[in-house]
């Protein structure tokens, strides 16, 4: 059942009255006016403006700590502001002076010694071991040593120290400080928080320096890039001092009101409805005239249909894009261009490929021959034959373009110059195919010393109304160009399980389409050498078997340089070797949909932030 939409009833009013008019006097006997002195009219109460942002799912739980959940998302955004914002592929500090660099000192690399039985982090798996013969040990410069001896030994180390900004404070007007962070560092840690702790297992360190200032410091080994997001967002330790990291797990007040530093507080949670917050008196940005809004409220339990007809309705403000839009895309552009909706899309970090099986498993057979993926013509054949226009018109309503690279098109990163680009063209594909001693068959199918150009493709599940249109597209492309493609479904389950299970990365395919979700950085590590699934890899990701040194080597240094103009050069130069070689054709990277109506404000949907309202705060609303 729809909700219904309670909107709170205005604040009574003030209406401005007029001093009563004193009756004309008679010609005879008037008298000169009386000089009239102005009198104050008490100001109308101003209506409390709201934001009603309209979602799926409701949270199960407000604890910074439970289970990663995207309806609590929208939420922690107005509870929280920072402590560090993502948005632009880069990190913003929000409750911190700054972000520790390397160029300013508070931030460090450096070499340290270890000896046996120290606890390091291994360098080519990360996993942390006491040190023993075997363990792998990165250097300063980004080399690698194997501990072969029962000797000290040297390795890298990082540390970076952060500062608080003086003035933020609890809601309930109680000041944020470190020590604030490194009790919430000590529940993240603790061993039954649901949280990952692949940081805190890696954590030798995280002490408080001063009131404002903590520091982080890695374990040997780990050649952590990441330092500057090494922050333990605050847990009010003046509130629960005392309580152990396990009782907070279902501590009521940690659990459903919780308190923070951000422009709003929890008002009232009605459970299966709505949760209300109201501005916060003690907002550290209130000097700014943050908030806009005086109040927001997130209603729970619509389907992203209903969520639309309530935008348009305007019973709500805003659609969260945890609601997921993305399949209705078509019926948000009607929205906008009928001016009811203002919908917004961004590239996902979440990119469709087709791969090409190029160095299959031993002992897998294929009909084409077990070498035809070696040829790089008859990849970049293939890629010509696939009109990615098409494939994103029909399953993304036409929002995206064809990627270039395995790097969103709105990324910083994304290499200017230098690759190689296949643009739908039939005739070239064919041409190439030919050049590759695939001749036309009588059938319709290419062939080459008595071997048809049929190709298994595997994808799944099977029952998914998208998978099966992409394999239809496909097949249909592909048949145009004498390429036969024989479509195999599995479940997912089995589809990515790792060495030698699936067909995936046990490396048994010919050809495969599926999404990786990449993270900030451009995933050149998804097609290193070092991670071709085998006996000795088992968990490796590089399921097409491609191996270039040179792409080695560029993404690399791309992965493990500190300075940000090498890493950018590097990871250009592991982008053009890609497109050029092309072991996967990236096909479409997904969207995010965010919407709200054309009355919203400062709305502004990102590709890397945790939520659409990572900017709640600037978010306002004009009109009825």
């Amino acid at each position: 059942m729809l909700p219904a939409c309670a909107t709170p009833a205005p604040l009574p009013t003030l209406a401005p009255t007029l001093a009563a008019e004193t009756p004309a006097a008679s010609a005879a006997t008037a008298t000169p006016p009386a000089t009239l002195t102005a009198t104050a009219m008490p100001s109308p109460t101003p209506i409390p403006t709201e934001l009603i942002v309209c979602q799926t799912t409701e949270p199960l739980s407000l604890y910074l700590y439970r289970d990663e959940e995207a309806s609590r998302a929208g939420i922690f955004e107005a509870l929280y502001d920072g402590p560090i914002d993502t948005a632009g592929y880069e990190l913003q500090p929000v409750i911190l002076q700054k972000l520790p660099s390397l160029a300013d000192g508070d931030a460090v690399l450096q070499a340290v010694t270890v000896r046996p039985d120290d606890k390091v982090v291994d360098a080519v798996d990360l996993q942390p071991k006491f040190l023993s013969e075997g363990v792998r040990l990165a250097q300063l410069d980004g080399s690698v040593i194997t501990y072969t001896g029962n000797a000290p030994a040297r390795t890298v180390q990082v540390s970076a120290t952060f500062r608080l900004k003086a003035g933020v404070l609890w809601s309930d007007n109680q000041q944020v400080d470190a020590a604030d962070s490194r009790f919430s560092f000590e529940a993240a840690s603790y061993f039954d928080t649901k949280a990952s702790q692949f940081v805190t297992d890696r954590t030798l360190a995280y002490e408080v320096v001063d009131t404002f200032t903590v520091r982080w410091t890695g374990l040997p080994g780990w050649r952590d890039r990441d330092f500057a997001r090494r922050f333990w967002s605050p847990l009010p330790r003046h509130l629960f001092d005392g309580v152990s990291p396990s009782e907070l797990n279902g501590n009521a007040e940690a659990n459903e009101r919780p308190i923070g530093w951000g422009p709003f507080v929890i008002q009232a949670w009605e459970k299966g409805e709505r949760l209300t917050m109201a501005r916060n008196p003690n907002y550290f940005r209130a000097a700014e005239g943050l908030p806009r809004v005086d109040r927001v409220v997130f209603r729970f339990g619509l389907s992203p249909e209903q969520i639309i007809e309530e935008v348009k309705a305007r019973r709500c403000d805003i659609g969260s894009d945890e609601a997921g839009f993305t399949a209705l895309a078509a019926q948000l552009r009607a929205g906008e261009a009928a001016g009811l909706l203002a919908p917004q899309f961004v590239p996902d970090l979440s990119f469709e490929h087709l791969d090409f099986g190029i160095q299959p498993a031993e002992g897998y057979e294929r009909v084409a021959g077990t070498e035809v993926f070696q040829d790089g013509r008859v990849r970049q054949g293939l890629a010509h034959c696939i009109d990615r226009a098409a494939l994103i018109n029909q399953l993304l309503s036409g929002v995206g373009e064809a990627p270039a690279s395995y790097v969103q098109p709105n990324h910083p990163l994304l290499a200017r110059s230098g690759l190689v680009r296949y643009d739908f063209d039939p005739a070239k594909g064919q041409r190439l195919l030919s050049e590759a001693g695939w001749a036309p068959g009588g059938d319709g199918v290419r062939v080459r010393d008595g071997k048809r150009l049929s190709l298994e493709y595997v994808s799944g599940p099977e029952g998914s109304a998208f998978r099966t249109l992409l394999a239809q597209l496909l097949q249909g492309q592909l048949k145009a160009c004498g390429v036969e493609l024989r479509i195999k479904w599995y479940p997912p389950q089995v589809l990515v399980e790792v060495w030698p299970g699936g067909p995936l990365f046990g490396r048994r395919f010919d050809l495969a389409s599926f999404p990786w979700r990449a993270g900030s950085e451009p995933p050149c590590e998804l097609y290193l050498s070092t991670d071709i699934p085998n006996d000795s890899v088992i968990g490796g990701v590089n399921n097409t078997g491609f191996a270039n040194p040179e792409f080695d080597a560029a993404c690399l240094r791309a992965r493990q340089s500190f300075d940000a103009a090498e890493s950018r050069a590097a990871h250009a130069e592991a982008q053009a070797i890609f497109s050029r070689d092309l072991p996967s054709l990236p096909l479409f990277f997904r969207f995010r949909a965010g919407l709200a109506r054309p009355e919203v404000s400062g709305y502004q949907l990102d590709t890397t932030a945790r939520s659409d309202l990572w900017n709640i705060e600037q978010i306002g609303v004009s009109g009825p």
